[in-house]
């Protein structure tokens, strides 16, 4: 029911105690005098409105200035911390402190140490009681000197900014790792923060490959990056290096995760990886194959490929297949199939494609002679070869004598009954097969065109096996299974 009236505080007196003056004001600088009798008259003439930035600007100095000359008065038992939100401090009375049921004693040790605490934030950072609370604790609770905290303190700050949480889950950590390797001097807290530092700043790096614009990486990627370091022994070159793997979508930890992976359980080094992985994309480049993506499949079918032949031979299969619209199982099969014809270099491969090749256009002009397809199988192949290699006909031969098995039911074994008989009665060119052709006819009574199957003389080839290879007999038999 009863106040002062505001306006005339000015008039008023602010009692300062002797034992304040005696026991608290030597030794104390001038700043921290200020900011005591400023607030104690304050407390006087209470200002609703009252903040540490009105303090700052009636006193002429910084806000942080008056923040440390408070913690100053709380280290000294004078000045309560009532709440950190809204900040709200409270004044003891000195005199009562001067009593035996008021005194307190003043830990120098802990008063030092929360000053420096303080320091190693520059200013830029008000502590809670909770924080001041977890720092002492590392000290009395985890038997870290004081300078190894401080330590502590300065490499969070470095590497996680000035806000970290001291209970925090990287705080944590370092103080187990600290407790862990048992360090109690600065030298040794250095040499364990600073191997924990070159985690920070590789992933920080890894970060900025990837042209991220995140100043920090997050806990999760760090803890990436100590495993990848720690766990499976890559060097900073080596992941730093295999980002380059990552160029699919939005790089991230994941993805690069999954290629160190892949690495690793290989038993292999990333400069190994990615030469291997240019060789897998020279291969699909000679394929065609522009969506196939380089993962541990591909690399696979790729070492499968150069189990049988080295990588030009590779390449010249994929060139192959792509010309026929292949894919990256057909370069496998086809190479598979080369084997097993007992192809043993590049050389006699390019003989053998340009033979093929040869042999299907041949099958082509057939097909056009005879106005129906012609399959390009192995069995019709076989004709071919043994029309050739066999009984010494041209390509001209066999396509001037197609016209005379034009109309059979089965033009191929037709057409080889008749080349077989021509090569027994020594015909080599067109107009020898035009007469052998005429004179059968004559022989058959003239005239009518005749294409039954006993056009020709038949030879019964099992008893001849002695004058055939055994692969010709061989595919012959096929072919009589197959109905052709």
């Amino acid at each position: 029911m009863l106040e002062f009236d505001s306006q005339f505080a000015l008039y008023d007196v602010t009692p300062v105690a002797n034992c304040f003056i005696r026991d608290y004001l030597p030794g104390t600088d001038g700043e921290k005098v200020k900011v005591y009798l400023y607030g104690l008259m304050c407390c006087m003439h209470p200002q609703p409105d009252l903040t540490l930035a009105g303090i700052a600007a009636a006193l002429q100095m910084e806000e942080r200035e008056v923040l440390d000359a408070f913690r100053h008065w709380e280290f000294m038992g004078l000045v309560q911390r009532v709440s950190d939100n809204p900040l709200l401090f409270r004044y003891v009375h000195p005199i009562w402190r001067s009593l035996p049921e008021g005194a307190v004693e003043i830990d120098r040790a802990s008063q030092a140490f929360m000053e420096d605490l303080y320091a190693a934030f520059g200013g830029q950072r008000d502590l809670t009681g909770a924080e001041k609370r977890k720092a002492w604790e590392w000290v009395e609770e985890d038997g870290f000197p004081t300078e190894v905290v401080l330590v502590l303190v300065k490499h969070l700050v470095a590497t996680r900014g000035l806000n970290f949480p001291f209970g925090g889950k990287e705080a944590l950590r370092l103080v187990e790792l600290l407790r862990a390797e048992q360090v109690k001097t600065v030298e040794g807290a250095l040499e364990v923060l600073g191997r924990e530092q070159e985690i920070e700043e590789g992933a920080a790096a890894v970060l900025r490959r990837f042209r991220q614009r995140r100043h920090l990486p997050s806990q999760d990627e760090i803890d990436l990056y100590r495993k990848w370091r720690r766990d499976w022994g890559f060097s900073r070159d080596d992941i730093l290096a295999a980002c380059a793997e990552t160029t699919k979508g939005a790089p991230n930890f994941g993805y690069l995760d999954g290629v160190l992976k892949g690495i690793h359980e290989r038993g292999g080094a990333v400069g190994q990886d990615r030469e291997e992985n240019d060789l897998v994309r020279e291969m699909l480049h000679a394929l065609g194959a522009k969506n196939v993506s380089i993962n541990d499949g591909t690399r696979a079918i790729y070492r499968q490929m150069t189990e049988l032949y080295p990588h030009e031979v590779v390449l010249l299969a994929a060139r192959e297949c792509s010309a026929k619209g292949r894919g990256v199982d057909d370069v496998l099969d086809g190479l598979e199939r080369w084997k097993k014809r007992g192809l043993q270099d590049i050389g006699e491969i390019r003989r053998f494609i340009d033979e093929y090749n040869a042999q299907s256009a041949l099958l082509k002009k057939l097909a056009e002679i005879w106005g129906k397809p012609v399959p390009t199988s192995q069995a019709n192949r076989a004709f071919l070869e043994k029309w050739q290699r066999e009984l010494g006909m041209d390509e001209a031969l066999i396509l001037h004598c197609a016209a005379f098995a034009q109309g059979a039911e089965k033009n191929m074994p037709y057409l080889d009954r008749l080349l077989v008989s021509f090569a027994g009665q020594g015909v080599r060119t067109a107009e020898a097969a035009d007469e052998a052709n005429a004179a059968w006819k004559r022989k058959q009574g003239g005239g009518g065109k005749t294409v039954s199957a006993q056009q020709y003389e038949q030879r019964d080839y099992s008893g001849e096996t002695e004058d055939l290879p055994d692969w010709v007999m061989k595919r012959w038999k096929e072919m009589q299974q197959n109905g052709q």
